[in-house]
């Protein structure tokens, strides 16, 4: 089943002129992706798609024409990405989207977003890191959601070459230097760990315990990793047993420079991004979104938008914020902008569940 499909062209009255009797030409609709369009001044968004069924979509906001095209990979390709996009990022000019379910990663041209393969073998593939000019690393949860690794992924033959255990439900991954760190959010279970990654030979450095599930990774402007951890609920669901943490480790010595403390035992920080200029971070916590400059030692307590998002990301040429709602979560979501201040500019309809952002 397809969802968001292409909006087409609305009926135009044809008349004629006073010379020649000429038609008038229709006038294009640019929610609907052309053929000979160029992906690369704009914000890629992925979109789930219906949870267990259907298929995921990708869109695409051009800041040229402030213009959004949906479904923008089967209107090129005539074929569905599949269940559930996870995310999308690119790579030495190729767009590498992520589908979680199908345990794939499907290979765009990322200017036209003209199929280029297909990596197969993945068990709940998460994000793609890319190395070298021949490598990329691919986060997973593995068997059941319940275990955790990284797969390593030669980009010329477009094959997995091997594993590299991690802590169970590997996610976000930074690289910093050789190094690449990789947040172990624990998928269907718990975990409390970064495994870091020596890049040049695909060995486990060292584990660090940061806290109960930690799920999102950033790098800051001083080469600084923070790490944002969820939290872990009792054996009920019906609260937090450990509440979710901020967590600073030193990009060079992997020691753990600052670890703050969430006091909710109801709402689990999520989303966290990093600025333009790598000096401030947010994220969403109890149904806001809240700011972290490096410096501080603290956690904020006034927030820059009053709401919650299920998707956050910030664009690094406007420094705008691109906020997702995905409503009822089976219907097409929609993306909110906001400034750096938190000032709600506009907002546009994508396909279902819209949660991850790549910005070119």
């Amino acid at each position: 089943m397809k969802i968001n499909k292409l909006l087409f062209f609305s009926v135009l009255v044809t008349g004629t002129t006073m010379i020649g009797c000429k038609k008038d030409e229709p006038t294009p609709d640019p929610t609907i992706p052309n053929p000979t369009m160029v992906y690369d001044n704009g914000v890629f968004i992925t979109n789930e798609g219906p949870f267990g069924s259907g298929t995921g979509t990708v869109s695409f906001y051009s800041r040229v024409n402030s213009s959004v095209y949906n479904d923008i990979f089967e209107a090129k390709n005539s074929f569905p990405l599949g269940n559930i996009v996870q995310s999308i990022e690119v790579f030495n000019n190729w767009a590498y989207i992520v589908v979680n379910n199908a345990g794939k990663v499907e290979i765009a041209d990322a200017n036209s977003f003209a199929s280029n393969g297909t990596i197969t073998g993945f068990t709940y593939p998460r994000y793609f890191l890319g190395i070298d000019n021949n490598k990329a690393y691919v986060s997973e949860w593995g068997t059941g959601g319940m275990a955790g690794s990284v797969k390593v992924v030669n980009l010329l033959t477009k094959t997995i070459t091997s594993t590299i255990n991690t802590g169970k439900g590997a996610e976000g991954m930074v690289k910093l230097g050789a190094k690449v760190f990789v947040a172990c959010g624990g998928g269907f279970d718990n975990d409390s760990v970064v495994t870091i990654i020596n890049s040049l030979d695909n060995t486990v450095d060292t584990t660090i315990v940061v806290g109960p599930n930690p799920s999102n990774i950033q790098v800051d402007t001083d080469g600084n990793v923070w790490v944002l951890c969820k939290g872990k609920y009792n054996s009920s669901w019906t609260a937090l047993e450990q509440t979710g943490r901020l967590v600073k480790i030193n990009g060079t010595t992997n020691v753990i420079e600052l670890s703050l403390t969430f006091l909710s035992t109801f709402s689990q920080p999520s989303n966290l991004v990093v600025n333009a200029l790598k000096n401030i971070l947010y994220y969403n916590y109890d149904g806001k979104v809240y700011s972290h400059p490096i410096a501080s030692t603290s956690l904020s307590s006034s927030a820059t938008i009053n709401r919650s998002f299920y998707g956050l990301g910030i664009d690094p040429v406007s420094n705008y914020f691109y906020a997702s709602d995905a409503l009822d979560f089976s219907s097409n979501g929609k993306v909110i902008r906001y400034t750096s201040a938190g000032v709600a500019i506009d907002s546009f309809n994508v396909g279902v569940i819209p949660g991850n952002f790549c910005f070119r």
